[in-house]
């Protein structure tokens, strides 16, 4: 483009130079016009075809790499995505191999069995303050409760609700039950909202949890039931 330019602006300075005789109607000095007249103007209609294909250019360029940003953010989010359920595949992969081997369990391996479900719930919950309870149909009574800090109380209770709903939520609460119940026991997890705006991004795996957590406090129930009985 540039060489394009200097061709030209060396031709019209020359062009008294190489006019010497007039054309046509026009004497020597008018035809040394028109001629720098016409390369002049030959050389703006060149500078504007040029600036078109630029901004042309400079458009598909900036449409591309707005293609390239879109197509960033979603492999972004797409491994973000995978790396997240890879990470639930795993609690739950860890919570289930988790399961007693024997019957006899200690203190210490009862406390390990909720280990898993506790720190499941702390992640996918977003919450440090959640508590665990186990409750007996129809009168609503807490058998057995998991805190996740010992020293604080969750003032919460499930008398008059409808616990086939399985979650809901309140200014304060985000409350999750398992999906079905045991012997007329179920168990829901209640989690303290940081902020008024918080959600869980994945409802079942919270109903996964709770239901995980159920199962292990049936069978360590069922346990010392047949202990006694022995």
């Amino acid at each position: 483009m540039y060489w394009i330019y200097l061709v030209m602006f060396t031709l019209i300075v020359f062009v008294p130079t190489f006019i010497r005789n007039g054309f046509f109607i026009f004497d020597m000095t008018q035809t040394q016009e028109f001629v720098i007249l016409f390369l002049g103007s030959l050389g703006f209609f060149i500078f504007l075809m040029m600036e078109r294909k630029m901004k042309k250019n400079m458009s598909e360029k900036n449409k591309i790499q707005g293609q390239i940003n879109s197509m960033s953010k979603d492999l972004k989010y797409s491994y973000s995505y995978i790396g997240e359920i890879n990470r639930k595949l795993d609690i739950l992969e860890h919570i289930a191999l988790g399961y007693p081997e024997s019957s006899n369990l200690t203190q210490k391996n009862q406390i390990e069995l909720f280990d898993s479900i506790m720190d499941a719930v702390r992640l996918f919950g977003k919450s440090d303050d959640f508590t665990i309870r186990f409750v007996r149909l129809p009168n609503y009574d807490i058998l057995k409760e998991i805190k996740s800090m010992p020293e604080k109380a969750l003032s919460f209770s499930l008398k008059g609700r409808t616990v086939d709903v399985n979650y809901f939520e309140s200014d304060e609460f985000i409350v999750t039950t398992s999906p079905k119940t045991i012997d007329n026991i179920f168990s829901y997890i209640l989690i303290r909202k940081i902020t008024a705006s918080q959600k869980l991004d994945d409802i079942e795996l919270m109903k996964t949890l709770a239901a995980q957590a159920l199962f292990i406090f049936m069978f360590m129930r069922n346990k010392k039931q047949m202990k006694c009985v022995i």
